[in-house]
């Protein structure tokens, strides 16, 4: 090979120079073939092994030759090294100085020949001057010459020419070594520009010469002149030399005169002979004993002896270098007794294993002295708890480091995976042998039962694999040493995991679908028996089979050491046939799914691996958990990998979560996480730390919960609550955590673990391929759970009442603690079907947990959805949308009071889910917003079933304050309020404009009610109407409810604020959201007159200081702007007509404003005065009491109290105390309201006195006013709520006092008949009812008006309201004084005729009508005026006529019959009272005489009848006579003994013991004739007086001669009597049955032998 130059060697150091830390294998495989070109250019040795021999004429040439080239290529090769040293020595002393290295000369010079020994560059030198060395070697003929030498032959006799040859090439090598350890001055440093002098102190050879001695061949090292010095004279030899003299002779003197080349061979030699020689005949392995003793003598006690350990349990330099010292000791060994490789690897893992088990005996003993040893079943903390706390992992380690040299560093481990292979294989065909032969004796019928402990070596063993085998693999597999996988063909597995888990699911499924099922057959039941046996011995059998198992026992191993992924994927590859595929296919998905399936199987068949699982997670969660707990240094140290650690105490949430996903979801779906109660109870504590609550929040936001902590909570956390015993605490640590998360996320959780089904809905839904494939979508676990739960709450809900309700009520909730979704949904379908449980259930839930409380509310939500997870919306509505659905109902009335009971429950997603139903237009869940707001709001008082139904007491209460309204909206019975459910509804309401999104979506939804067709058919008009008054009747409750501040005292916030904060301005309203101008002004009317009277109130309420209007209110003042936008209100037109002031009066005030009921005020407050009375008489108690005591003491008697009851009922009693102060305290604000109503009125009286001349224009007699007044202002306003129809009503009424110039109120009345009489034909029933309220008060002074001449003068006469249009008084031809002066009352008469002709016909001809809605008007509008209206019996007389169609059994509609009826009475009723002013005198005295003959003639039919029954019922008792047993009259027989021997009426079961008195104070039963007895006991004394009583004392015993009454028989006897018995025996059975059921007393059982 040519010689490579210089530059060639400098360009490929440098490439090695370039790499940062170590060279590339590129660039040192460049290196090492420029330094082969050199030697061979040198020594020409690559020549003298393809050529035979060379010419001997020119070998002499040839030497000459080679020996130029050789210092040639020696002198480039010291050269490039010496380039390569300079470089090399200017990084090394930069490195140096810049870290404050030590500058000791002779310190740096040690340091550097050791850094040299390990350079790449160095080591490929050396490597490549041995390879040619041994290629060159001379060793055969120096010891072919010392041969002959030995035999008397000269040695340069034996040479030969080929000889000097074959030396030149050789003698050149020398050459190039001696010039490469020649001493060069390359450690200088003149980079700063001085000129370093080169001294010889600071020469160094270019190759250690070290690495030369440890590596080339000791011929070449004797001809290059490096071999060591011999050994010094030992004290022996000398002592010897001195005794001779100093003369040299004998051994010492031959030791001393030894040369180097002399003392080697001497030692070659005798390690010749010690190997080739001794021994050699019996030892046929060629293996020295010796070795391997040394060898197992330093594994067990030798690596223990050698280096130290530091302080914290990491190793020290001294550690390191034993480890390095071990590795070369072992490799000595190996080479000087020329062991076998592969058996001290196998002996290293023998040494490993014993070691490893050794760790964990030890802490196994310490922790117990009872238990530990080998032989223990040691589980994951066992391993894993030693493995973190070992004392001295230095063995450990020097063995793992001796394994890893020992396999060539090979990263799969092949030569450790065959040994390991075959160990396993020799522990199974050991177990094989046994199980062989203990069959072949048990097959001979041997009885080796005796033998048994005898004869241990032949039985089957209990364990086939040691533990401690597993746990080596595992651990070798952990550091890298092994590939697990490489084992699988070793693992002889008789244990299908998956075909067993598929089976075993299979099994499970079909046991499930089971329980429940009452079995009577017998023979079922014990075959039932037989299969629990072998159900019994089939998983005794399936634990010995995963004892057993190896794939089992490494994979419970491997994961001890601490990871999850790697076991899981061996465990995978060797069960799971579609693993190897999805690997080769990298289908990532399909992988992870087998490894799934595979962890699933092993921990649903053992518990033992799936408490492995348990405390894996456990172990990695300890630092998180404890947080802190455990600062201090541990003197311990691990021997584990460290990317196996626990988490650190700072790990976010989601890597946890990341971690644990796989694992948590395999533990709760096979339901082993109820073995480990305590792991479940750290998880939640945990990730309730974790999720931290910003400030002022309440809930963890959104971003903050990642898909990994969603899917740790929706299949792990929420569905193992399943699975644990029914306790309050898992509960409350469950829920101290879902707390935290926003309502939609606990929803979406809670729907997770109902899906797919709930008990065996699950079960029902499986197709049975999914059964065989083993995926089943719930846990079976949780499957059972639910089915168990589900029986033992029915078993409750059977046997619940109101009796029992706290001790079936406790159990009920107990049952519910851990599978609150089965007990919920079971009662919520009763409750929907009995809605008299809606009360015991809503007090059963006082003892459920607040997550059991908060799983209702999702119940609930889910049940008032209409579908059961997804299914077809169930219909609300029935017979056409009519009525309301039984079950939505019940729903409805639940929803109310159960937040009632529980205002802490979450509102929101019922809100939520109301508002999206409102949102698309569906009305059948108004009643829950209804229901909502009644109950738990305590608003009950301001809703009505209708408006027709309410009465004069509730009319009045509503035009006062809110109290006044309360205390007579249940005619002075008042439910009690939940203050806190009515401050929590309001505030949910209040949050995120949820409320006032509602009152928009309702207002509009009105629309859409009336203009919107809903669905393809069309709906009843009824229907239609109904849904539109329940509509307007939730919006106006919900408007009262939003903007009452009655409580801002006590919440301290403003109700007003909040509510003006979310509603839009009155423009907004009308054109945005597209609301009509009556509706757009209720809305803003709370906030108008809140800001209309803000001096006002605060002077009333004491705060006159504060004089400048909130900020909040600005929107809502009179302003220049709010007039501006009223105008867009109305159309353009109608501005000419009505002015600015009259509209905003119009709409801004409220009924409460201008109307004071004092009468109404004044007896409620005398009402309540009067209980106060009560209640201080009864306090005091004494005689004055003693009346009242007994009153109450008879109504609690009567209502079928006990005597206790009776008892408190009569006492004064802390409820009382609280009605007192109650009372008291209403009384005293009724004053307050009152006296501040009346303020009102006054002012706003005045105020509109002050208005006078802005409300009507100037030229407003035209008649246009009127018609416009009722067109934009009456008539859209009248209809919404009987407050604004009253409101209509007597705002008229005050402009009329007022005399308002040009307000003509008799064209308002005018056109209010006109619109009354139109409108009956198209409207709702809530809106006759509104208009009939309306009406009615018109009508009432336009009635006195008509039939008093003093209010007509007074009232009517000469005012502006009496002064009628040139336009109207043409068209009803009265004179013109009516425009100047006003109607006379002749001409008012006529006026008054003709509304109420127009009122008659339009309500006869609705009567006639065949639309429902048109008749059912008109019946509500009569009804209320019935009393006013008619008063003219021609138009009455028709009325009635009309009514007879309506009133006969042929109308259809029997609402409509029933009102017609009502109807009917009532206008008779006014007739016959003098209502009908106008009817004649004599026509009234025929109409009574009349009636009075028809009295007479219905008493006669009545008195003819009763004697002719009398005369039926004679005749009949002569047909029958008396003989008979049921012609007799057992009342006066009951004297006389029946058949059975017994008198009449003598029953033991119907008289028995006298009940004791109930109380002093109890009323006496006082019949007419005087005489007092005790209901239900006269006929007994009647009876013991005539000497029945001893005759129903007497005992007849049983004929004797008949034998023994068997029970049997005596049970059948009572039975046969019960059957025969006549329901008429006993008149007072009726009464004593009464008195069992109000729980006075009961009749003892009777006894069987009577």
């Amino acid at each position: 090979m040519p010689l490579p130059t210089l530059q060639e060697c400098q360009s490929a150091l440098s490439n090695c120079l370039a790499d940062d830390s170590s060279p590339s294998d590129e660039s040192i495989q460049t290196w090492r073939q420029l330094i082969q070109r050199c030697l061979s250019h040198g020594t020409s040795y690559d020549d003298n092994l393809l050529s035979s021999s060379s010419a001997p004429d020119d070998a002499d040439n040839n030497a000459d030759v080679l020996t130029s080239r050789s210092k040639e290529a020696g002198g480039v090769l010291s050269d490039s090294i010496e380039w390569y040293l300079r470089q090399w020595w200017s990084q090394q002393h930069q490195n140096n100085t810049s870290d404050g290295g030590d500058n000791n000369d002779n310190h740096v010079s040690a340091k550097v020949q050791k850094q040299l020994k390990d350079d790449p560059v160095i080591c490929a030198v050396v490597e490549s001057l041995w390879l040619v060395g041994c290629l060159l070697d001379t060793e055969e003929v120096s010891t072919t010459a010392q041969v002959k030498k030995g035999e008397g032959l000269s040695a340069d006799a034996t040479k030969s020419d080929g000889d000097k040859t074959s030396k030149v090439p050789y003698q050149c090598l020398v050459n190039i070594i001696k010039d490469l350890t020649s001493s060069r001055n390359w450690m200088t440093n003149n980079k700063d520009g001085d000129d370093a002098m080169e001294t010889v102190e600071n020469a160094q050879p270019l190759i250690p010469i070290a690495s030369l001695q440890t590596t080339l061949e000791l011929s070449l090292l004797q001809a290059a002149n490096l071999l060591p010095n011999p050994p010094p004279t030992t004290a022996k030899a000398k002592a010897m030399k001195a005794r001779t003299g100093g003369k040299a002779g004998g051994a010492a003197a031959a030791v001393a005169d030894d040369t180097p080349v002399d003392f080697v061979h001497k030692k070659l030699k005798k390690m010749n002979t010690d190997m080739y020689y001794r021994q050699h005949k019996f030892n046929l392995l060629a293996e020295e004993s010796e070795g391997y003793a040394k060898l197992l003598s330093f594994f067990v006690v030798g690596i223990c002896e050698g280096g130290t350990v530091g302080k914290d349990g990491e190793e020290d330099d001294g550690e390191d270098s034993s480890s390095k010292e071990a590795r070369k000791y072992v490799r000595e060994l190996i080479g000087a007794f020329d062991l076998d490789p592969n058996r001290v690897l196998d002996l290293a893992l023998d040494a490993l294993e014993w070691e490893l088990n050794e760790i964990i005996t030890s802490q196994q003993t310490k922790k117990s002295s009872s238990k530990g040893g080998a032989n223990e079943e040691l589980g994951f903390d066992a391993i894993n708890k030693a493995f973190l706390n070992v004392q001295s992992p230095k063995v450990v380690n020097t063995l793992l480091a001796i394994i890893r040299e020992l396999d060539g560093n090979s990263s799969s481990g092949r030569a450790i995976a065959h040994l390991l292979g075959f160990k396993y294989r020799s522990y199974n065909n050991r177990a094989a042998k046994l199980a062989a032969v203990a069959a072949e004796k048990g097959k001979d019928g041997k009885d080796t039962s005796d033998k048994a402990g005898s004869d241990k070596s032949t039985s089957a063993p209990a364990r086939i694999y040691p533990r401690s085998l597993f746990i080596s693999t595992a651990f070798l597999s952990a550091h890298g040493l092994v590939d697990p996988h490489n084992l699988l063909p070793h693992l002889n597995s008789t244990l299908n995991l998956i075909d067993t888990y598929k089976t075993h699911t299979t099994t499970t499924i079909n046991r499930l679908k089971k329980l429940g099922v009452v079995s009577l057959n017998s023979s079922k039941a014990d075959k039932k028996d037989a299969k629990d046996d072998a159900a019994d011995n089939e998983s005794a059998d399936r634990d010995a089979a995963f004892r057993n198992d190896p794939i089992i026992g490494v994979f419970r191993a491997y994961l001890a050491m601490g990871d999850w992924d790697k076991p899981v994927a061996f465990l995978a590859h060797a069960t799971v046939p579609e693993f190897d595929s999805a690997v080769k296919d990298s289908d990532g998905d399909k992988m992870f799914s087998a490894m799934e399936l595979a962890v699933l199987a092993a921990c649903s068949l053992s518990e033992s691996v799936g408490a492995d699982v348990c405390a894996w997670v456990s172990t990695m969660i300890k630092n998180v958990y404890n947080e802190g707990g455990n600062n201090g240094k541990s003197s311990r140290a691990s021997i584990l990998p460290l990317l196996n650690s626990p988490f650190p105490t700072e790990t976010p949430l989601s890597e946890i979560s990341s971690v644990l996903r796989g694992p948590l979801s395999t533990l709760a779906a096979s339901g082993v996480i109820r073995l480990a109660q305590p792991l479940y109870i750290k998880l939640c504590q945990i990730y309730n730390k974790k999720l931290t609550l910003a400030e002022n929040k309440v809930e963890v936001e959104l971003k903050c919960i990642d898909d990994n902590i969603m899917s740790v909570l929706s299949t792990f956390m929420v569905p193992s609550l399943s699975l644990f015993p029914s306790d309050t605490l898992l509960p409350k640590e469950l829920w101290s955590l879902l707390k935290k998360l926003p309502y939609t996320l606990r929803y979406n959780l809670y729907s997770a673990w109902r899906k797919p089904g709930l008990e065996k809905g699950t079960l029902r839904s499986m197709l049975p391929k999914d059964i065989k494939s083993g995926k089943i979508p719930k846990p079976l676990g949780i499957i059972e759970s639910e089915i168990e739960t589900g029986i033992a709450a029915r078993y409750v809900l059977k046997r619940i009442s109101k009796e029992n309700i706290k001790d079936m009520g406790r159990q009920l909730s107990k049952t519910s603690h851990n599978n609150p979704l089965v007990v919920f949904t079971d009662i919520l379908a009763k409750i929907e079907s009995y809605d008299n449980l809606i009360l015991m259930m809503v007090d059963t839930f006082q003892f459920a947990t607040e997550l059991s409380l908060d799983v209702m509310g999702y119940c609930l939500l889910l049940s008032l959805g209409g579908s059961d997870g997804g299914g077809q919306r169930r219909s609300g509505t029935k017979m056409g949308g009519l009525n309301t659905e039984q079950w939505l109902a019940s729903l409805e009335t639940f929803t109310g009071a159960f937040y009632k009971k529980f205002p802490d429950v979450e509102l929101r997603g019922i809100l939520i889910y109301l508002t999206a139903r409102f949102r698309d237009g569906e009305s059948s869940e108004l009643g829950v917003l209804r229901s909502l707001i009644k109950t738990a709001g305590g608003y009950g008082f301001v809703d009505y079933d209708s408006t027709a139904s309410l009465s004069e007491l509730q009319l009045d209460g509503r035009c006062g304050s809110r109290l006044l309204k309360r205390e007579t909206s249940s005619f002075g019975v008042v439910d009690n309020i939940n203050r806190k459910a009515s401050q929590h509804l309001r505030a949910v309401l209040q949050g995120g404009d949820l409320g006032v999104m509602m009152i928009l979506l309702l207002s509009q939804m009105r629309l859409k009610i009336l203009y919107t067709k809903a669905g393809s058919g069309t709906e009843h008009v009824k229907v239609i109407g109904n849904t539109y008054d329940d509509c307007e009747a939730v919006l106006c409750l919900l408007l009262e409810f939003l903007s009452d501040s009655s409580d801002d005292q006590v919440t301290g916030s403003s109700t007003k604020e909040k509510f003006a904060a979310s509603m839009p301005s009155l423009e907004d309203l009308h054109t945005k959201y597209g609301l009509d101008t009556a509706v757009a002004w209720m809305l803003c009317r709370p906030l108008i007159r809140k800001s209309m009277f803000f001096k006002d109130d605060n002077k009333l309420a004491g705060n006159a200081s504060q004089k400048v209007m909130p900020a909040f209110l600005e929107r809502f003042a009179a302003s220049p702007d709010m007039t501006k936008s009223c105008e867009k209100l109305l159309p353009q037109g109608a501005w000419k007509n009505i002015t600015q002031a009259m509209f905003q009066a119009f709409y801004s005030l409220s009924i409460y404003d201008i109307l004071c009921p004092e009468e109404r005020y004044n007896i409620e407050i005398g009402r309540l005065k009067k209980e106060v009375e009560r209640l201080i008489i009864l306090q005091k108690g004494g005689d004055a009491a003693r009346g009242q005591m007994s009153a109450l003491a008879a109504a609690a008697a009567a209502a079928g109290a006990s005597a206790n009851e009776v008892r408190l009922a009569t006492t004064f009693t802390l409820v009382h105390r609280e009605e007192l102060d109650r009372l008291k305290r209403n009384v005293d604000q009724l004053n307050k309201d009152f006296q501040r109503q009346q303020k009102r009125c006054k002012f706003v009286t005045s105020m509109l006195e002050s208005q006078k001349e802005d409300l009507i224009r100037s030229g407003g007699s035209d008649g246009t006013f009127a018609s416009a007044f009722m067109t934009f202002c009456v008539y859209p306003r009248c209809f919404l709520s009987p407050e604004d129809s009253l409101f209509c009503a007597q705002f008229i009424k005050v402009l009329h006092r007022m005399r308002l110039p040009g307000f003509s109120t008799i064209e308002i009345i005018d056109n209010i008949v006109n619109a009354a009489t139109g409108s009956l034909y198209s409207m709702t029933e809530d809106e006759a009812g509104n208009l009939a309220i309306f009406f009615h008060e018109i009508w009432k002074s336009v009635n006195s008006w008509r039939y008093d001449n003093d209010a007509f003068s007074t009232e009517l006469k000469g005012s502006p309201g009496s002064k009628l249009s040139k336009a109207y008084a043409e068209a009803n031809s009265i004179g013109d004084h009516s425009t100047t002066d006003g109607i006379t009352h002749d001409d008012f008469k006529s006026i008054y005729t003709q509304w109420h002709n127009k009122i008659g016909v339009s309500s006869i001809g609705c009567f006639t009508s065949s639309e429902y809605m048109h008749t059912r008007a008109a019946l509500i509008v009569l009804s209320r005026i019935v009393l006013v209206y008619p008063t003219q019996p021609k138009v009455g007389d028709k009325i009635l006529k009309s009514l007879s169609s309506l009133q006969s059994d042929d109308n259809p509609r029997p609402d409509i019959r029933a009102t017609a009826q009502g109807y009917y009475s009532q206008l008779t009723k006014a007739r016959d009272e003098g209502m009908w002013k106008e009817e004649n005198i004599a026509v009234t005295r025929a109409r009574q005489e009349k009636e009075k003959a028809k009295a007479e003639e219905r008493k006669k039919n009545l008195a003819l009848q009763h004697e002719n029954m009398k005369k039926e019922s004679e005749a009949i008792t002569r047909e029958i006579g008396d003989g008979g047993r049921y012609g007799r009259d057992r009342r006066d027989d009951r004297g006389r003994p029946d058949d059975r021997g017994r008198a009449w009426g003598a029953e033991p079961r119907a008289h028995q013991q006298r009940a004791p008195p109930m109380n002093v104070s109890a009323p006496v039963f006082t019949p007419k004739v005087g005489a007092q007895r005790e209901l239900g006991f006269a006929d007994r004394r009647e009876h013991d007086r005539r000497g029945g009583g001893q005759e129903r004392d007497v005992y007849v015993p049983p004929n004797r001669r008949d034998g023994p009454v068997t029970r049997r028989q005596e049970e059948g006897r009572g039975e046969r009597r019960k059957r025969s018995r006549s329901p008429d025996h006993g008149d007072d059975s009726e009464h004593q049955q009464s008195k069992r059921t109000r729980g006075e007393w009961a009749p003892p059982r009777r006894s069987a032998r009577r």
